[in-house]
C-alpha cells in the first residue's frame, strides 16, 4: 500500500522567512509598564537612588532597572537572558532603548549599589505600597515574618554554609515580611547563609513597621519559633494596636506543658487545650502562653498504667483568642511559605547573581519589587487573576505574541484576534487606564 502521508502533510507548503517585522513575545509588559508609570516608579528611581551618573551615559540607571523588572516579570531568570530580552522591539519602545542592554552594562549599573542604595530600594518599595493601599483602605492586617534558604552555586560574597537543610551547600538566609491582605512583601533582607533566623530581627521589624501602609490600626505579627525572643516581643508590644502570635521554643517546654491543667476540646476527640502565664529566664515580665495537645499513642505493654503520648502545639501571644482559634490562625501562616516560593522560584530572587553581595541584594530587591508590582496591578484590576501564581499569570497575560506597528508618530500593538483570554486581558488593560493615584 502506497504511503501518501507526505502529500497530506501541510508543513511542506509552509515557507519560512525572517520578514515578520517587529514581533514581540511579551505583549503583556505594555499594561505592566503603564501600571508602573501610573505609580511613577521611574520617578522614584531617578529621585531616591543616590547613584551618580555622567551626563553622556548611554543607559540610565532607571532604564536598566526598568528593563530588569520587566525581564523578571516576563520570565528571565539570568542576567544574560535580560540582555536577550532587551532585543524585543516592545521592550526597546517602552524603555526608550536605542540598542539592547548588554550584560556588562547591566552588571556595571548594579555594581553601583551598596548598603545605602539597597535601603533606598526598600524605601521605594514602601512608598509604592502606600500609594496602592490608599485605594485599598485596609485598617486591620496580618504581617507574616519568616526566613528561608536560597542555595547558590558559586562563590558569591555572603553565600555561606549554615542553616541549610541541603548540607554542604553555600546559601543565603533571607528574611521576609509579607502583608496578608495583599500577599505583598513589605520588606526583605538578603543575609549570609550562616545567619541565625533571629539575628537583627528587632531592626528588621522596626524597618518593616516604618514601611507599612498608612491607615493600618490593628496588626497581628505571626512568626515561627526562630523569632521567639524577648526583644522581638517587646518591640511589638511598644506599638499600640500591634499584637503577636509566635511559636514557642523552650528547652523545658514539654515538662512545662505537662504540669498544666488541660481541658478537652469539644467535638475533637483526643485533643485538649490550656493557657497560662509564664515568665522565661531574663524576661522582664510574664507573658501568656496558649497550648494544645493531641493524643498520638497510648502505650499499655510493659507499664502498670496506660501511658499516653502527646504531640504539643504551643504559642505565646497577646492576641485575645482561645487556644484552638490561635492554633488555626497560626496554621494559616503556611500560605506565606507559598509566597516565599513564588518570590524565589517564580520571580527568580537569588537567581540573578553577581559576585558582589550588595549587587546581589539589589537584584534580590528588584525581584521583590517585580513580585509586588504584579500583585498590586492585579488586586486593583482583576481579583481573580490576583489569586493566581506569578508563573500562571505570566503564561497567559505576559507571554502573548503581538506585532509592534509604527505609523507616522503612532505606535500600535496588534495581538491575535481569537486569543482565548482576550476579554480578561483587555479588562485588566482598561482597568489600568482608569487608575489614578493621588
Amino acid at each position: 500500500m502506497k504511503d501518501n502521508t507526505s502529500k497530506r502533510d501541510g508543513s511542506s507548503k509552509i515557507k519560512v522567512s525572517f520578514t515578520g517585522g517587529k514581533l514581540t513575545n511579551y505583549a503583556g509588559i505594555l499594561p505592566l509598564y503603564k501600571f508602573m508609570n501610573k505609580l511613577t516608579v521611574s520617578h522614584y528611581f531617578q529621585t531616591m537612588l543616590s547613584i551618580a551618573e555622567h551626563h553622556n551615559t548611554r543607559f540610565s540607571v532607571r532604564q536598566v532597572l526598568t528593563g530588569i523588572i520587566l525581564g523578571i516579570f516576563s520570565g528571565q531568570n539570568r542576567i544574560a537572558k535580560i540582555e536577550s530580552f532587551t532585543h524585543d522591539p516592545l521592550v526597546q519602545q517602552l524603555v526608550h532603548l536605542k540598542k539592547p542592554l548588554d550584560k556588562d552594562t547591566i552588571i556595571a549599573k548594579i555594581n553601583k549599589f551598596g548598603f545605602k542604595q539597597t535601603n533606598q530600594l526598600m524605601e521605594i518599595n514602601g512608598k509604592l505600597s502606600r500609594r496602592v493601599h490608599r485605594k485599598l483602605r485596609g485598617k486591620a492586617d496580618i504581617l507574616d515574618i519568616d526566613s528561608s534558604v536560597r542555595t547558590v552555586y558559586g562563590h558569591q560574597q555572603g553565600a555561606e554554609k549554615g542553616f541549610n537543610p541541603r548540607k554542604g551547600k553555600r546559601s543565603y538566609h533571607p528574611l521576609f515580611a509579607f502583608l496578608d491582605s495583599t500577599r505583598e512583601c513589605v520588606l526583605s533582607w538578603l543575609r549570609p547563609g550562616d545567619t541565625h533566623s533571629c539575628n537583627n530581627a528587632v531592626q528588621f521589624l522596626k524597618q518593616a513597621f516604618a514601611l507599612l501602609p498608612t491607615g493600618i490600626e490593628e496588626l497581628l505579627i505571626r512568626a515561627d519559633s526562630g523569632f521567639f525572643d524577648d526583644k522581638v516581643m517587646r518591640e511589638i508590644e511598644s506599638h499600640p494596636g500591634f499584637t503577636y502570635l509566635i511559636k514557642v521554643k523552650l528547652k523545658n517546654l514539654k515538662s512545662l506543658l505537662a504540669s498544666q491543667v488541660w481541658l478537652e476540646v469539644p467535638g475533637m476527640a483526643g485533643w485538649s487545650m490550656t493557657d497560662f502565664e509564664y515568665q522565661a529566664q531574663n524576661w522582664q515580665a510574664p507573658r501568656h502562653f496558649y497550648a494544645l495537645r493531641k493524643v498520638v499513642a497510648v502505650i499499655t505493654e510493659g507499664t502498670l498504667f496506660p501511658l499516653t503520648e502527646y504531640e504539643y502545639f504551643c504559642y505565646v501571644s497577646n492576641h485575645d483568642e482561645d487556644p484552638l482559634s490561635l492554633h488555626h490562625l497560626y496554621g494559616d501562616r503556611g500560605t506565606s511559605e507559598n509566597w516565599i516560593e513564588a518570590v524565589k522560584n517564580q520571580m527568580y530572587a537569588g537567581s540573578l547573581l553577581t559576585h558582589r553581595f550588595w549587587s546581589n541584594e539589589a537584584l534580590w530587591l528588584l525581584s521583590i519589587l517585580a513580585y509586588n508590582l504584579s500583585l498590586w496591578m492585579r488586586i486593583l484590576t482583576d481579583k481573580k487573576s490576583w489569586r493566581q501564581e506569578p508563573f500562571t499569570f505570566r503564561m497567559w497575560f505576559i507571554q502573548v505574541a503581538g506585532r509592534v506597528v509604527r505609523s507616522g508618530r503612532r505606535v500600535s500593538l496588534n495581538l491575535y484576534e481569537a486569543y482565548y483570554k482576550k476579554e480578561t486581558w483587555l479588562g485588566i488593560n482598561a482597568g489600568i487606564d482608569r487608575l489614578e493615584f493621588g
